[in-house]
């Protein structure tokens, strides 16, 4: 709040009798008093005049000078009254007396604010009886000042927020007949070139080739033929790897892939890799392990498959592959030698930690009987990707970890998913029976 300069007061309630020592007591100035000291009645009410000037004192030294003439007058009247007539009443004489004994108050009265007319102050004396004026406290000034800040702010509120929403309704409609009229306008540029452009996509549109491309009519029938005979007759081999007909029937839709398919398939890869056309390519070199490699050194250790490797050097190869089998699920781990990693490929997108450090295990233990020294292993990896095609039944775990090996194994990504399961198993069926992978 700003502060403001102290006004002159204006003693404007004294009511009280008129005490006789008033002008004695004001007038002497080593006997003065409190305000409650000589006048022991009276209660005074201050009162701003912010207008208090030379002119106010003026005009109250001016009734003053006519007071007394008044006053004067009043007196030789009331002697010559008093000399003319002896035989007044006792009663008339005290009401003179009361006259004259008021006569001086009020000369009193009168010197005293001329007196104090210097300070820019007055005393004006009220009769108790008179109503008391009605003066505003400083918290009803401050509680008016508040409620009019608040209503204006109201007001102001209001008035901003309804220009606002108009504002907005404005830039909403000039919006909209924006978009209308560049909608418009395009329409009628790209009307005669829609029919150009839609016949000249379906001239150079790409066609999408399968992923896995179906069979022909040849190999349905060839599969077909393959499929009904269920003896116990062989029908391929190559090398260690041996598969019956009724081992064939597990690539029927629905079954769980056996050993003896997935060994086979695997030979067919490696295989596949030393040929002429994957060295002329550049295909990574690979060596597959047998299903049966990872349960013996899970459960006999390193000792049990030391010389499963004797001859082969695991080390020169980029890529070994070792199928994993967790009761009546297949999965594909794989040992990339360039990048030091490895990576477990499961279709069900699970957790392998244990089997990853049995393989880690495996490679120093290798290299250590193999090579003669420890290897280092300080900057190998173990990866488990969960961004790979996935299952979604329980019987197409081997089929999904064969085609996994499959594509790695030339470097190809995994273009497979789900719904080509049929034909990839008839697939297999035609790679198995002609020993090599088509």
């Amino acid at each position: 709040m700003k502060e403001t300069r102290p006004l002159p007061v204006d003693f404007t309630a004294l009511t009280s009798t008129p005490n006789k020592s008033l002008k004695r007591n004001y007038g002497d100035s080593r006997r003065r008093r409190s305000t409650s000291h000589f006048l022991p009645k009276a209660y005074f009410l201050l009162q701003r005049t912010p207008t208090m000037n030379r002119h106010n004192s003026d005009i109250i030294n001016n009734d003053y000078t006519n007071n007394n003439i008044n006053n004067t007058s009043t007196r030789s009247s009331d002697n010559s009254n008093s000399r003319s007539t002896v035989s007044k009443t006792t009663t008339t004489h005290q009401s003179n007396s009361n006259h004259h004994s008021n006569n001086n108050i009020n000369n009193s009265n009168h010197e005293s604010i001329s007196s104090g007319s210097s300070y820019a102050s007055a005393i004006t004396i009220v009769d108790e009886n008179e109503t008391k004026p009605t003066t505003p406290s400083i918290d009803d000034l401050l509680g008016d000042l508040q409620s009019l800040s608040i209503q204006q702010k109201r007001s102001a509120h209001t008035s901003t927020s309804s220009y606002e929403k108009r504002q907005q309704l404005e830039v909403k409609r000039l919006n909209q007949e924006y978009l209308a009229a560049k909608r418009a306008a395009l329409k009628r540029v790209q009307s005669p070139l829609a029919k150009k452009w839609d016949e000249l996509y379906e001239k150079t549109s790409i066609v999408k080739v399968p992923s896995v491309k179906p069979l022909s009519v040849e190999e349905e029938a060839l599969v077909t033929n393959i499929m009904r005979k269920t003896g116990s007759q062989e029908l391929a081999q190559l090398k260690t790897a041996v598969v019956q007909y009724s081992d064939i029937q597990k690539l029927k839709p629905g079954e769980w892939l056996n050993d003896e398919i997935i060994n086979f398939y695997m030979e067919l890869i490696a295989d596949r890799s030393r040929s002429e056309t994957a060295i002329a390519e550049k295909a990574p070199s690979v060596h597959c392990y047998s299903t049966f490699f990872c349960s013996t050194l899970r459960e006999n250790g390193y000792a049990k498959v030391r010389r499963w490797t004797k001859r082969v050097d695991i080390f020169s190869k980029d890529l070994l592959f070792v199928p994993i089998n967790y009761s009546y699920h297949w999965t594909l781990g794989m040992i990339d030698m360039k990048k030091k990693t490895v990576t477990i490929y499961d279709s069900l997108h699970g957790g392998h930690r244990v089997v990853s450090g049995i393989l880690m295990k495996y490679l120093a233990d290798e290299h250590l009987d193999k090579k003669k020294e420890p290897l280092d292993m300080s900057d190998w990896k173990i990866n488990e990707p969960k961004d790979i095609p996935g299952q979604q039944n329980m019987h197409d775990c081997g089929v999904f970890t064969c085609t996994f090996a499959e594509r790695l194994s030339r470097a190809h990504e995994f273009d497979f998913s789900q719904d080509d399961m049929d034909v990839i198993r008839k697939r297999m069926v035609l790679s198995i029976a002609k020993k090599e992978i088509v």
